[in-house]
């Protein structure tokens, strides 16, 4: 997904510029899912082991293997919140920002690698938002998400660029 987006022309174009004043730039947008992405798997290294000796006292049986997740961020926006605001210390480049995603991809991994098919589908997050989704539904939200805020400043840029013609 990462490569579809970050190849194209609006990606590698001015990307610190905000084409609507009250709106993310493309920088601040994928910083964003950065730091969703990092608050996620810092949440994670503490939730998940916890979580998985809960799950061992419990010794609970599976009873459904539930991995399907709702696009929630369909329809009306969210407001985020202050700790995923960006507050970007410096102008990443596209590069850099993209090595940051890889980087905590790769330690969100690092962080579920270690559970079992049942524990991925048993322990649940407590988010209420998504219905308190499991850890593949978690996984699959981040990529919803992150593939969410791609397409929104797309068409944000597209739709930019129509109306100065």
């Amino acid at each position: 997904m990462r490569d579809k987006y970050f190849h194209t022309a609006i990606f590698k174009s001015s990307i610190h510029t905000r084409t609507v004043p009250d709106k993310w730039s493309i920088a601040e947008s994928i910083y964003h899912c950065y730091l969703l992405l990092k608050l996620t798997r810092i949440t994670s290294a503490y939730y998940l082991p916890m979580a998985r000796f809960y799950m061992k006292l419990r010794r609970p049986q599976i009873k459904r293997y539930i991995d399907n997740m709702e696009n929630i961020y369909r329809g009306k926006t969210m407001k985020a919140p202050f700790i995923l605001k960006p507050r970007m210390k410096r102008e990443y480049t596209l590069e850099e920002l993209r090595d940051l995603l890889e980087e905590e991809t790769e330690k969100m991994k690092s962080c579920v690698d270690s559970l079992t098919k049942e524990q991925c589908y048993w322990i649940r997050y407590p988010d209420p938002v998504p219905d308190y989704p499991n850890v593949v539904q978690v996984v699959k939200l981040l990529r919803i998400h992150e593939e969410h805020h791609y397409m929104v400043v797309m068409e944000r840029e597209i739709e930019n660029k129509e109306e100065t013609f």
